[in-house]
C-alpha cells in the first residue's frame, strides 16, 4: 500500500506578518501569506507544533540550485489537516510565527549523476 500524497503548506498567522511586502505569487505578483510548501509521499514525519521548516540556498553559486540548507525563522504554531473520502490526497496547513534564530547553514550531500557511456 502506498502512502497518500500530502501537500504541506506553511503560512503566516496574518497577512501583515513580517516580510509581507516580499511574499508574492508567481507570475501574478499578488501578495500572499504562504511562506513555503512541500509535497510528502512518506506518510510520516509531518510537521508538529514547534517545528521549523527548512530553507535552501546555493551559497557557492547563487541562483543555481541549492548547496546548503538551514532551519528557518518561522515556527509552526497551529496545524489544520484536511482530507477527503474521494481522494488519497491530503492537505496540511501549518500556521507560523516569526521567531528568528542564528542561521546554521549545512552543506548538502550531493549525489553525482550517472551518465551512460557508449561501449
Amino acid at each position: 500500500m502506498t502512502s497518500p500524497e500530502t501537500w504541506i503548506i506553511y503560512k503566516t498567522e496574518t497577512m501583515s506578518d513580517r516580510g509581507w511586502e516580499d511574499r508574492k505569487l508567481t507570475p501574478s505578483q499578488s501578495l500572499t501569506d504562504i511562506l513555503s510548501e512541500e509535497w510528502d509521499w512518506s506518510g510520516k514525519d509531518f510537521p508538529q507544533i514547534g517545528s521549523r521548516f527548512r530553507e535552501y540556498e546555493n551559497l557557492e553559486d547563487p541562483g543555481n540550485g541549492a548547496s546548503h540548507g538551514k532551519y528557518g525563522d518561522w515556527v509552526v504554531t497551529k496545524i489544520h489537516h484536511f482530507s477527503s473520502p474521494d481522494t488519497e490526497q491530503r492537505i496540511i496547513v501549518c500556521y507560523c510565527s516569526y521567531q528568528p534564530i542564528e542561521p546554521n547553514w549545512e552543506k548538502l550531500n550531493r549525489v553525482k549523476s550517472l551518465v551512460a557511456e557508449a561501449v
